[in-house]
């Protein structure tokens, strides 16, 4: 790869921004689902997301591990144990990416 191009694409990474939403912990409190807005400028539209991580982890300058929507969503997550979460409230939203594991948590959905 030049030089130009790799300088190109990290900069395409760095242009986007994660705006949190809300979180919430596992009943344990070692791990959270953390839901952002991710913003990659003009030419992307605006989305809702999902990541789960441990609890001390900070949310990374990267898309959602979980889950990927189209558009603003009123996202309720619930954890029902430690290593299962309930996502609800995406409606009819087009989907990206919807994962049913995420490390050791168990992904449900519901709209």
């Amino acid at each position: 790869m030049s030089a130009a191009l790799a300088m190109l694409v990290a900069g395409c990474e760095s242009a986007c921004e994660n705006e949190i939403a809300g979180n919430t912990a596992s009943p344990s409190g070692r791990t959270k689902a953390v839901e952002f807005h991710r913003n990659c400028g003009a030419t992307t539209g605006f989305n809702t997301q999902v990541s789960v991580l441990p609890m001390a982890a900070q949310l990374p300058d990267e898309g959602g591990n979980a889950l990927v929507i189209e558009g603003s969503a009123p996202l309720q997550m619930r954890w029902i144990s430690d290593s299962s979460l309930l996502i609800e409230g995406s409606g009819s939203a087009k989907v990206f990416k919807q994962e049913s594991w995420v490390g050791e948590v168990k992904i449900s959905y519901a709209n």
